[in-house]
């Protein structure tokens, strides 16, 4: 394991992957590539795909550095359409447990507010601390807090909110449906979670979900946190795995979407399984063949074949017949 990394000029970098036996095919437009994107993101995230895994030391054969931005364009373009599809499930969730919460509990302006309380959610079982834990802190539940001579020491979460967005300040009591629009996604995940059963039920069945289902949910809804967090960060989603750990499994979102899952292990192939909860997914299916045919037709089947793989299936009409 190296200490560091010494700093490399682009034209260093392009030399250091030439002494490892990388071809190119446009030095100058490798240059312009790495310019604009980090060595580390288009080369350091693939290599394992493409490196000589016979050689102890990185050895390259038969591959080029277009064969790196190929994969890491396709791995930008799957960002974006799975993005798309992450943010219309969210958007829908904010409008289904507003309009629900409200619905049920803040049916008048008196009980506007009521969605701040945490009397009209449902406690998590006090033997698991750690949700008992959220509960308990739960932003949405935060009442401005005070030192003893009375002074602020820290502001509600609404008088936040009002703070900071323009839309909540316009209201003296801001109504459920405005304020959960600021709320990040692992905060409406949890909002979720603490639903009691009679909004719980409604929300579900705007999914075209019943209550049974509320689990494999919940399930779903932190794998799609997860994946927004790491198309946010720029990680690589084709090599997204989120594994199960103790207390958290995704057995019923598994038994529900029909995951293809190795050990509990949730790959991208899984992702796409819990998109069809949603809705469809012609068009991601449209991107990866794509992709697939034109390393195809340029004679790089192999790393398709290895890029598709650590997405979850090798075979490529497993892929189309989701």
């Amino acid at each position: 394991m190296p200490v560091t990394k010494e700093f490399k000029t682009i034209d260093e970098q392009i030399l250091g992957l030439e002494r490892r036996n990388l071809k190119f095919k446009n030095k100058e437009k490798a240059a312009q590539t790495l310019e604009k994107y980090n060595y580390f993101d288009v080369i350091n995230g693939f290599e394992s795909l493409l490196l000589k895994t016979s050689r102890p030391t990185k050895e390259y054969e038969n591959v080029y550095f277009e064969d790196f931005t190929d994969l890491f364009f396709f791995d930008m373009k799957l960002k974006e359409y799975t993005l798309f599809k992450i943010f219309d499930i969210e958007s829908r969730l904010r409008t289904s447990i507003a309009y629900n919460f409200a619905g049920t509990y803040c049916t008048t302006s008196a009980d506007t507010m009521n969605y701040t309380n945490p009397a009209y959610y449902k406690a998590p079982d006090p033997t698991d601390t750690h949700l008992t834990n959220i509960f308990t802190n739960f932003d949405l539940f935060r009442p401005t807090l005070y030192f003893a001579n009375g002074s602020v020491k820290k502001k509600s979460f609404i008088d936040e909110l009002k703070k900071d967005k323009d839309y909540v300040k316009q209201y003296q009591n801001p109504p459920f449906w405005v304020t959960i629009k600021a709320l990040p996604l692992g905060s409406l995940y949890y909002t979720f979670v603490f639903l009691d059963d009679t909004v719980k039920e409604k929300v579900l069945q705007d999914f075209g979900l019943s209550l049974k289902d509320a689990a494999a949910f919940e399930q779903a809804l932190f794998i799609l946190k997860e994946m927004r967090n790491q198309c946010a960060h720029l990680e690589l989603i084709t090599r997204f795995k989120l594994k199960g750990k103790r207390g958290l499994n995704f057995n019923d979102v598994i038994s529900k979407a029909g995951c293809m899952t190795h050990s509990g292990s949730i790959f991208y192939i899984d992702v796409m399984k819990i998109f069809k909860l949603f809705g469809g997914i012609s068009d991601i299916k449209r991107i990866i063949f794509k992709f697939y045919l034109k390393m195809c037709l340029k004679g790089r089947k192999r790393i398709a074949d290895k890029a598709i793989s650590k997405m979850g299936r090798k075979n490529i009409k497993i892929w189309m017949q989701l």
